[in-house]
């Protein structure tokens, strides 16, 4: 029995004008699972990840992180946050600061690391990628598939139990995305808990142990690639593959 590193009940979040993006969403994400959430634009999934870890504050609802109910107002959001790396469709480096100043900042400030192991840290994760010559550049002088696996490795330095990713892939040009996605793999290969909100499906389909189809706020189908993309049951969820497959 995997153990959840999320368990969500009950999840509801209503915007202005009574606009349900979530509507009572009931979910776990499992260690060392990769889950993928995938359905049409406005289905609720960005809201649904931004909830994980609370940059967007659920209307009602709970959500358990490693059995804590991080919605409850006396819980520490910074802890939490420390343990949860999120990578933005638009990457978020700071543009002010060096490639290994952006990786070193949160691990210092936050006490995970000291400085001589964070710098340490950036050092290995940027060999990892291949762009340790570019540890003294700005943001503003790489590539889109650099920065963005740039902001992958700097959630990574901070050593966090779960990975989650908005739309990782959609704000690069084509011949970009297939960087960024080998590195997610390899991610994935080594056991790295990850959820991922993306419109790439075949991606999906390759990698994801398990994939929530969402649609009207709602989760209407979950399983195994074979479950939902290639032979799903689900009307709606057929007629949406049928058109982006």
């Amino acid at each position: 029995m995997n153990e959840n590193i999320f368990e969500v009940k009950g999840l509801v979040k209503e915007f202005q004008g009574g606009v349900k993006a979530l509507n009572n969403v009931d979910a776990e994400v499992r260690k060392g699972e990769v889950l993928f959430i995938v359905g049409p634009s406005g289905s609720g999934k960005s809201t649904f990840l931004r909830c994980l870890n609370l940059l967007e504050t659920p209307t009602s609802g709970h959500i358990f992180f490693k059995g804590t109910d991080v919605t409850d107002k006396k819980n520490n959001i910074n802890k939490f946050r420390q343990q949860v790396g999120m990578v933005f469709q638009h990457f978020n480096l700071f543009p002010n600061l060096t490639i290994h100043k952006n990786i070193t900042l949160a691990p210092v400030k936050t006490g995970r690391l000291t400085a001589k192991e964070a710098s340490d840290k950036a050092d290995m994760l940027l060999k990892r990628i291949g762009l340790f010559d570019k540890r003294d550049s700005y943001p503003s002088q790489l590539s889109g598939g650099q920065k963005q696996r740039i902001a992958i490795i700097r959630a990574l330095a901070m050593n966090p139990d779960v990975l989650l990713f908005d739309e990782p892939t959609s704000a690069l040009d084509p011949e970009m995305v297939g960087e960024v996605l080998s590195l997610m793999k390899e991610l994935a290969r080594e056991g790295m808990t990850m959820a991922v909100v993306t419109h790439e499906i075949g991606f999906a389909a390759e990698v994801a142990d398990r994939i929530f189809f969402m649609d009207h706020g709602q989760i209407v189908i979950s399983g195994t690639p074979d479950e939902v993309i290639r032979n799903p049951d689900n009307p709606r969820a057929k007629e949406f593959f049928s058109k982006v497959l």
